[in-house]
């Protein structure tokens, strides 16, 4: 069989989904309307910390119906670690005697009408006794902190630690560099909310949820009803952005569940957006206590690192409250090729609410701290910063290279990525330009920064996580109909990632078939097969590699039906847009149409022991399951207005590799979307707590977001190399984007400030009230 030309892989394909959204035609939760629907609203805890001690709905209106935690107290949400040691504790659906973080449902009212619910909300009481509220890891590791579990022995969810054989050898007689760093909380906030409408009919849920998940919400459902999976299906319609907010079970989906079995009809809840601060799963918050070694030429040998992750008050289904802290643990030592590592990690539980996942899961945590250390022991060591990176990073002959964390890296370009970056920006000059500009008295500077990122975390990289459910594959189901148009069923979620378009090509350009003629469905659990889901850089890479061998088993069989038809031999046939045609016969062949008619309509003219379908279904764990490593490197030029503290990002580059490209425009995008998000954490995203517990920051006029003023013009260079392990050679990328940003903001304003004093950014957000403090510091060395 002649090997199918590229055609489509490869191609900068415009996105065949986009047309419905610029058309209004989406169809999002909040559109759905079903008969005798009513609406809920939930009574949110303003108390950190308290027990209730009375719940009055005696001033609910009458003919709206209301919950309360008593009403559903045997039933709850519950995630727990497979780590030895793991505290558990039951997210309520509605709280049971005690509230653990401001935001948390109590009760639940539902009404004919949105505003009358709303009305109705405000008029249950609930009376409080206080108790003290812990809103820092420090409040909550003290040891005469008050327990917010109280069966538990402390506030920490599980200890972690891990050291490397030869930690004590290589980190002997080394120079080290120490700093605490920190990155703020916040959430993903996507333009869409979260949003649930539930019904029960015939003795069974139809649950539509606003989910990345929708098998997995499925689990986590029928477990907290108490039901066999069989009798709740999740439909997850078109959702306006997740970035990892949307990829955890919440007690509002069991709720309005539970509401609607009660109640005997459909109910329907849209968060608002205060809501979603204050109770959708916020992240990011991490605390990093660590110490670079190295050797005088500024060869690092080691590191050393204790890690503290605010979790907030319950564990999230279904990734655990050990989620960030042991993907920091294993990641923190980056691109680098030391080997010398002790590690301990702190997953704590406060008094806020629970963490859960966001774009890049603990790398841009890890990225900053690892590639600030780097910048602090090039500036020790008077060596220039990209080459102290260049020095010490894994290198081409190192691959597969076991990284300090016990991560094992496929492969990589990450010199190479070097390389490229200098010659394209003309690095030597612009670093000369800018110690120019600032002599002048402008405080202009560069930045830099770069990662190795796993992707497509399978099953042995996630046995060793602890997490409930190992997910380690998904599942595509192609049929192709008698028409010769294809259908990809796909186990896996789009919510804005292109998916519907790079499945299609990757799996139609196996078959010689027009984007046209392929449909990629989703999100019923119904009508796809069991999967895990869209996150962590994975869908293309698992139900991609899926839905390629499924295309090639049909391709194969195509080629024996067509070679019979045809009476040629198979090795002759060639697919393209017109169907099955023979090499070197010109208009000899069968369209695929036809074909296809002919599979199902006449099986009296297949060969013997074909049967009359085109159906094939394929799961996909990418051996051998310890993930597929990107890696890319950021740089970007910042300006500073000494008298406001505003930074002006002007410049940024992005130089990635991540494998085979599908669609390269798909893969910009998603590096763009990724920078802006970073581009947030660095400059402006916070959520910020008082001392009782209070989110201060619940509006879009207190949590501020990058808009088109802040996100530079962002160009893209690409390398590919691609993954030996994977499908096509093609590697996860949605999240890259997001993990280098605020590293490289950091190092320009260090760099921006070096004229005048040396400074030592270890905190962002930078906003103007840190960098004017920063300038300060500078300024008191003179």
């Amino acid at each position: 069989m002649t090997p199918n030309q590229p055609r489509l892989v490869g191609a900068r394909v415009a996105r065949v989904e986009d047309p419905r959204f610029l058309k209004g035609e989406a169809r999002y939760i909040a559109n759905i309307v079903l008969a005798e629907m009513r609406h809920a609203r939930f009574v949110r805890s303003p108390l950190a910390h308290a027990r209730i001690t009375n719940v009055d709905t005696s001033d609910v209106p009458d003919g709206v119906a209301v919950f309360t935690g008593d009403d559903w107290a045997e039933h709850g949400i519950e995630c727990t670690s497979r780590y030895e040691g793991f505290q558990p504790a039951t997210m309520p659906i509605l709280a049971v005697g005690k509230v653990r973080y401001v935001g948390e449902p109590i009760a639940m009212v539902v009404a004919d009408d949105p505003y009358l619910a709303e009305d109705a909300a405000e008029a249950v009481m609930v009376d409080y006794d206080p108790l003290p509220a812990l809103t820092t890891v420090d409040d909550a590791l003290a040891d005469d902190a008050p327990l917010i579990h109280e069966h538990w022995d402390s506030n920490l969810y599980v200890p972690r630690a891990y050291a490397s054989p030869d930690y004590d050898e290589e980190t002997a007689d080394t120079l080290s560099i120490s700093a605490r760093l920190s990155h703020s909380r916040h959430s993903g906030v996507p333009m869409e909310g979260r949003a649930v409408l539930a019904e029960f009919t015939a003795g069974r849920f139809k649950v539509h949820t606003a989910t990345q998940i929708p098998h997995l919400i499925r689990t986590a459902v029928a477990t907290a009803i108490g039901l066999p999976e069989r009798d709740v299906q999740i439909v997850s319609p078109d959702v306006g952005g997740g970035f990892g907010v949307k990829a955890q079970a919440y007690p509002e989906e069991v709720a309005c569940a539970l509401a609607a079995r009660a109640l005997k009809v459909p109910v329907k809840w849209i968060e608002d957006r205060r809501e979603h601060f204050l109770a959708s799963h916020h992240s990011r918050e991490h605390t990093h206590q660590a110490s670079l070694h190295y050797t005088e030429d500024g060869t690092v040998r080691g590191l050393t690192a204790e890690l503290y992750v605010d979790m907030g008050a319950y564990s999230v289904f279904p990734w655990t409250s050990t989620m960030d802290t042991g993907m920091a643990m294993g990641i923190l030592p980056g691109p680098y090729r030391f080997t010398g590592y002790k590690v301990d990690g702190f997953p704590t539980c406060t008094n806020k609410t629970p963490y859960g996942a966001y774009r890049g899961v603990s790398r841009p945590a890890a990225c900053f701290t690892i590639e600030r250390l780097v910048d602090w022991m090039a500036r020790d060591r008077g060596l220039d910063r990209l080459e102290a990176r260049r020095k010490n990073l894994v290198r081409q002959e190192d691959y597969p290279w076991t990284n300090a964390g016990d991560l094992v890296y496929d492969g990589g370009s990450l010199s190479e990525s070097i390389d490229v970056m200098k010659e394209w920006i003309g690095y030597d000059e612009l670093v000369e330009s800018l110690r120019d500009d600032r002599k002048k008295g402008k405080l202009r500077g560069l930045g830099m920064a770069i990662f190795t990122e796993q992707s497509a975390h399978t099953t042995e990289e996630f046995k060793k996580r602890g997490v409930p459910i190992v997910f380690g594959y998904e599942t595509a189901t192609l049929r192709l109909d008698p028409t010769g148009h294809l259908t990809i069923a796909a186990s896996i979620h789009s919510h804005g990632q292109g998916l519907e378009t790079t499945l299609a090509q990757f799996a139609g350009e196996t078959l010689g078939l027009p984007m046209e003629r392929v449909k990629v469905v989703f999100g019923d659990t119904d009508q796809v097969s069991y999967g895990a889901g869209t996150f962590a850089s994975r869908s293309a890479v698992l139900a991609g590699g899926a839905a390629r061998i499924a295309a090639t088993e049909l391709r194969q069989k195509l080629t024996r039906i067509a070679a019979y038809l045809l009476e040629a031999s198979e090795a002759d046939l060639v697919f393209n847009e017109n169907g099955v045609e023979v090499v070197g016969s010109p208009g000899l062949g069968v369209s695929m149409a036809e074909l296809c008619r002919i599979t199902y309509q006449r099986p009296d003219l297949l060969p013997e022991g074909e049967l009359p379908t085109l159906e094939s279904t394929k799961t996909y764990d990418a051996a051998p399951g310890t993930g597929t490593y990107t890696n890319a490197l950021h740089m970007g030029v910042i300006e500073i207005d000494a008298g406001t503290g505003g930074i002006d990002l002007q410049k940024y580059w992005v130089v990635e590799d991540c494998g085979v490209m599908i669609n390269p425009l798909v893969v910009e995008g998603q590096i763009h979307g990724g920078v802006a998000q970073g581009i947030g954490s660095a400059l402006l995203e916070e959520m910020i707590y008082d001392e009782n517990g209070q989110l201060l920051t619940t509006t879009f006029m207190d949590y501020l977001l990058p808009t088109a003023q802040d996100v530079p013009f962002i160009a893209t260079r690409h390398l590919e190399t691609p993954s030996p392990s994977t499908e096509g050679g093609i590697k996860g990328m949605g999240e890259g984007g997001a993990i280098a940003p605020a590293a490289v903001v950091a190092g320009a304003v260090e760099d921006a400030l070096s004229e005048i004093g040396h400074v030592y950014v270890s905190r962002v957000p930078l906003t103007p009230e840190r960098v004017l403090g920063h300038i300060a510091d500078a300024r008191r060395q003179q």
